[in-house]
């Protein structure tokens, strides 16, 4: 693997500066707009750029709302693009709507794996007053987590200076049924709302509080939180999201609904590796939950290694859990050799620095080791307990090597 990384200098003399400066990662060949309109008060433009430097044909398909005009999945037309060509389209010129007010979501998919895009929507009214919807890789939406949230949403009543604010909020799912439930809560009470859905269909509770039974009035800095219901379903994708607009200009905002974590092993913030996670959030259960397959250190001449990612920037801390005090741990960087934590008798703690300065900009890889301090009580099983601020990936590649510290 440190060979791998040596050929990182070359690799980067083969990717095209002018298209690898980009910050965040949204490219895809399948991506989602979660919203889009055309009615009276809102019209979307929907922005497309190759990213494969070779012409490409994006089709759309567009799921629209329950309560909008024609509810259902619609095929509409695709959009050719020439190599790193940009077009504007709109819901309406690209889809047969018909009369009446339409909103839903919009699939867009490319012509071949390797023919990558990027989409972006903005939503405005008539006066060009609007917000902005990303579109997401459909791989980085959705997933695994049972509920996400939606913070400081509003409903005001309008003043003298001004206009009165309204929340609307939004579920939607992809391949498979959702049974799911939104709760609003903040100083002025709370409410709930319950609901089914079948695949591919959008629901839109206009006012969340009304929807929800929330007392009457004003509400400010509220948390919706947006839930799963049926274990079973957990797996299933639930897309959901708030716009908050003033009634006056009818303005608005767009808000993804989020999760602590990325159902993504890769990008865990909370990593309990060998051993069981508490009840209490943020923290791993104690030793007396170690897992059968937990590893251990078999004697004082070897030490356990297990591989992980970090994204910088960021501070990572990993524990030790065991009923054993004859334990170190240490971080040691995989690309060059170069310990930057540890040893310690009990936990590792670790502030990256800026990402430019670690291989490159590029995410790196560590090897989380752990040894035997003395030749007594092994061998002796562990745990490991890791939390970080972005996300690491949890241990695997479990070796046993010669102790060298």
């Amino acid at each position: 693997m440190r060979a791998l990384r040596s050929l990182l200098p070359f690799l980067l003399l083969l990717i095209p500066i002018g298209h690898a400066s980009a910050q965040v990662d949204g490219a895809g060949t399948k991506i989602i707009i979660p919203l889009v309109a055309s009615t009276v008060s809102f019209a979307s433009e929907i922005s497309l750029k190759d990213e494969s430097g070779t012409s490409n044909t994006v089709s759309m398909q567009f799921v629209e709302g329950l309560s909008s005009a024609s509810p259902g999945v619609k095929a509409c037309g695709s959009v050719p693009l020439a190599a790193f060509e940009v077009k504007t389209v709109t819901l309406a010129s690209q889809c047969a709507l018909g009369a009446g007010g339409h909103f839903g979501y919009v699939l867009l998919t490319s012509s071949a794996p390797s023919k990558w895009f990027f989409a972006y929507s903005r939503t405005s009214n008539p006066q060009g007053i609007g917000f902005s919807v990303e579109g997401y890789p459909i791989g980085h939406i959705g997933g695994g987590d049972p509920f996400s949230e939606v913070g400081g949403i509003k409903r005001k009543a309008a003043t003298a200076t001004l206009p009165a604010f309204q929340s609307n909020c939004f579920v939607a799912t992809l391949d498979d049924p959702v049974d799911y439930e939104i709760s609003v809560d903040d100083a002025n009470g709370s409410g709930t709302v319950a609901g089914t859905l079948a695949p591919f269909q959008l629901q839109r509770y206009l006012d969340i509080y009304a929807a929800a039974g929330a007392p009457a009035g004003d509400h400010d800095n509220t948390t919706v939180t947006i839930a799963k219901t049926d274990p079973s379903q957990f797996p299933n994708t639930l897309i959901a999201f708030c716009t908050v607009q003033d009634n006056t200009s009818f303005g608005a905002d767009f808000r993804i609904a989020k999760t602590l974590n990325e159902a993504d092993p890769g990008k865990f913030r909370l990593n309990c590796f060998g051993v069981s996670f508490s009840a209490a959030p943020g923290a791993c259960a104690g030793a007396g939950s170690l897992q059968p397959s937990a590893p251990q250190v078999p004697n004082a001449t070897t030490k356990i290694r297990m591989l992980t990612r970090i994204h910088a920037p960021d501070t990572i801390n990993c524990a030790i859990v065991s009923n054993s005090a004859n334990l170190e741990i240490r971080l040691v960087r995989d690309s060059d050799g170069a310990v930057v934590a540890g040893p310690s008798t009990t936990s590792v703690t670790w502030d990256t620095g800026k990402r430019s300065a670690i291989g490159a900009g590029f995410h790196q890889y560590y090897w989380l080791e752990v040894g035997a301090q003395a030749a007594t009580g092994v061998p002796i099983p562990f745990g490991i307990q890791c939390t970080s601020g972005n996300g690491m990936a949890d241990p695997l590649d479990v070796q046993s090597v010669t102790d060298d510290f």
